[in-house]
């Protein structure tokens, strides 16, 4: 595994990406991202007592940013950016957010590792829905992504004697199921696709040490394995094309095909990505450190000195979670210079 950026709800990495167009007159894929950025730390931190792990960032726009992740008090759970300041957010019942995903302001939601979802109205966040499938004790959601009236969630299902398998439940505009698949007895982990197209699945398999990361494509609740690998595999939405990252090879995914398109081997890229287009996106790099491709090279941004657990990337304004390796958890929020070039 990839000892900068780990995926499962043990660790401590969690992994997001973005899929905002970058205005050029040459076009978002002919023009190179700048790096011409102003770097700010957030620390979120309501008090001191216990553990805090932030997993899951989401927002509608820069002045309006959702933080979710667990934590030993429940003043830190939860964390809204209005454009100025962090405030924590009370919620009025127990719950171990893990990710969290919006369609609109006023329709977001959020995954929890003990089978709650929870959503956001536009005014507060409300416990929509418990959901458990028969034999099983709990889910621990990993990950939710989707459209308008098209959601899906993942992680596993686990019973009381600790067996486990993977997971998948619907969002259908009025009601939450799950999806009678084929039981695999792996963590499904990220989940990702374009509208209308073909649903991606990452998971891990631990019964198989030497390819242990898989990549599936759902169908008609009918599972095809496309890929495994010794490597953490990640998945990212760049300007409305699906991209898949493993072993630091970069692929563009269509219709069950996965086509080469970087080979980052030579640089400090460790995975992940979190961008407008494939000339300008952010990444986990080796070293704590932020990266940043913009078309021609890869270098590091901002050294974070820990991992970086998520992003979510704006015209002009970007936010990564990220924790010291001491475990103090910080938002790093960059801005672009007005009227800046910053090509590199």
């Amino acid at each position: 595994m990839k000892s900068l950026v780990n995926i499962s709800f043990l660790t401590v990495t969690v992994i997001l990406f973005l899929q905002f167009g970058c205005k050029s007159p040459t076009g978002p894929e002919d023009a190179p991202g700048r790096r011409d950025y102003t770097w700010t730390r957030d620390t979120l931190r309501a008090d001191e007592f216990g553990f805090e792990f932030l997993s899951g960032i989401w927002g509608a726009n820069p002045n309006d940013v959702w933080v979710v992740g667990d934590a030993a008090t429940y003043v830190n759970k939860v964390w809204h950016y209005d454009g100025y300041k962090w405030k924590n957010y009370l919620l009025d019942q127990f719950a171990t957010p893990v990710r969290i995903y919006g369609i609109s302001n006023s329709e977001i939601w959020m995954v929890t590792t003990i089978s709650d979802i929870w959503r956001w109205d536009g005014t507060k966040w409300f416990k929509d829905t418990t959901i458990v499938p028969a034999g099983y004790q709990r889910i621990l959601f990993e990950d939710i992504y989707g459209y308008e009236n098209n959601i899906y969630a993942v992680g596993i299902a686990e019973k009381a004697d600790g067996d486990y398998a993977g997971i998948i439940v619907h969002y259908d505009g009025n009601k939450w199921r799950i999806l009678n698949t084929t039981q695999i007895k792996e963590y499904f982990l990220r989940i990702m696709f374009l509208e209308g197209g073909d649903i991606l699945i990452s998971g891990q398999n631990y019964f198989e040490p030497n390819n242990p990361c898989r990549l599936y494509k759902l169908s008609d609740s009918t599972f095809t394995l496309i890929k495994k690998s010794t490597l953490d595999i990640y998945l990212g939405i760049l300007n409305s094309k699906m991209y898949v990252d493993t072993q630091s090879k970069v692929y563009e995914y269509n219709n069950g095909i996965l086509n080469e398109t970087l080979d980052l081997t030579n640089t400090d890229y460790a995975g992940s990505l979190w961008g407008r287009s494939i000339k300008d996106f952010f990444s986990a790099n080796y070293g704590w450190n932020l990266g940043h491709y913009n078309g021609t090279n890869m270098i590091n941004i901002y050294h974070t000195e820990g991992h970086i657990l998520g992003g979510k990337i704006f015209e002009n304004e970007v936010f990564f979670i990220c924790s010291t390796l001491d475990n103090v958890f910080y938002i790093l929020h960059g801005k672009l210079k007005k009227g800046g070039f910053g090509l590199q």
